[in-house]
């Protein structure tokens, strides 16, 4: 009688719950224990088509599965990127996420794999540092009810799918959005962009008021954490001089008072910050996260270097780049990137893999090996 009881409360408590990657402070914590992210971008096997229309083929599952050998726990990956391949559009509206029905899940096969492999997934929506994009896209941005077609039609089914999912790390709207942005004065400091305009911001040209675009990721935002609150939200920039307002070459366009006020209301804010870190002509640019530590820039959030590499980091080692972002308390480092012989600044697979086993079995500034569950 007694086990029969057991079993009955066991049944009425349903499953534990699954662990969740969580912001703690100015750290990053799994199961409770802070954490560090030693992941690699896998941005994609064939940009914009890795998901959905037929196209899922598995190659992405094989890199996590390397990834996870060499030592890695996490990965970040594109899903639309410039928007050629997904959502599906009918005269400029989103209808679907895709043609054959298929990109909810083949997310959600790729998250069962990497939870299988001990490995968290950063999914990244869109991508703003191409210099090639597709009108839809533009109009998404800039048109109000558009983006609701999408929110609607899409995204809420994604966010539904992926819900929960304890190898689901984070959501990022978009990836370096500053190259979209155009750069221009306003009484509002969250929407002026001189000072990052001049290290570099809009280099694709395409002239959108950083209030669009603060509207169009805070929306977004919004939607995502109205089905599943547990879920981190993240934003990767192009380097330091967006995220922060300790230093003069610098304005944090991503404060929690610009993302709510752009959105309009609450809950559009981010979880962690992200920032990206390539050097210029053989030299890290002033303050950039690899000549500072996580503290230095005041955020009292997680920081988490997105995007980097050996070979535009500034004479070191892929390796000694994720020892410095381990031990000056970044909470997690993706190197760029795993579909290697392609763009500038790429590692080949062999360094990132054995760069990623440099810290594989650390424990002193923060777990890296994790079981996903």
């Amino acid at each position: 009688m007694a086990a029969v009881l057991f079993l009955t409360l066991l049944a009425l408590l349903g499953p534990a719950a699954a662990k969740r990657l969580a912001a703690s402070g100015a750290f990053l914590t799994y199961g409770g224990q802070k954490t560090f992210l030693n992941g690699a971008n896998i941005p994609w096997n064939n940009i914009g088509d890795d998901f959905g229309n037929g196209a899922y083929d598995g190659t992405l599952e094989t890199w996590v599965k390397n990834i996870s050998s060499a030592g890695g726990n996490s990965i970040r990956v594109f899903v639309h990127s410039e928007g050629f391949f997904s959502p599906l559009f009918a005269d400029g509206y989103v209808v679907a996420c895709d043609l054959t029905g298929q990109l909810e899940n083949d997310v959600l096969q790729l998250l069962n794999v990497s939870a299988q492999h001990n490995v968290l997934v950063n999914l990244v929506l869109w991508n703003g540092a191409s210099s090639v994009n597709k009108k839809d896209l533009i109009d998404l941005i800039n048109d109000d009810m558009k983006l609701d077609f999408y929110i609607d039609l899409c995204l809420k089914s994604l966010v539904n799918t992926t819900k929960g999912h304890p190898a689901l790390a984070s959501y990022e709207v978009m990836n370096e959005p500053e190259g979209f942005v155009k750069v221009a004065s306003s009484s509002n400091p969250c929407y002026d962009t001189t000072v990052i305009g001049e290290a570099g911001a809009g280099w694709t040209g395409e002239d959108i008021p950083m209030e669009k675009l603060l509207r169009f990721i805070g929306r977004q935002n919004q939607a995502i954490r109205s089905i599943d609150s547990e879920t981190l939200i993240t934003i990767g920039s192009f380097g330091q001089f967006a995220q922060n307002d300790v230093y003069l070459n610098s304005h944090n366009h991503y404060t929690d008072e610009c993302l709510n006020g752009a959105a309009g209301g609450t809950n559009a804010h981010l979880d962690f910050y992200q920032m990206h870190a390539f050097d210029w002509l053989g030299s890290w640019s002033p303050h950039a996260p690899f000549n500072v530590s996580a503290t230095d820039y005041n955020l009292h959030k997680p920081i988490v270097i997105g995007a980097f590499s050996g070979t535009c980091g500034a004479g070191s080692l892929l390796r000694d780049l994720y020892e410095y972002a381990y031990i000056e308390d970044y909470s997690g480092g993706f190197s760029w990137h795993y579909k290697s012989g392609t763009g500038e600044c790429v590692d080949s697979r062999e360094v990132v893999t054995v760069s990623l086993g440099h810290l594989a079995t650390r424990i002193d500034h923060g777990i890296v090996a994790i079981t996903v569950e």
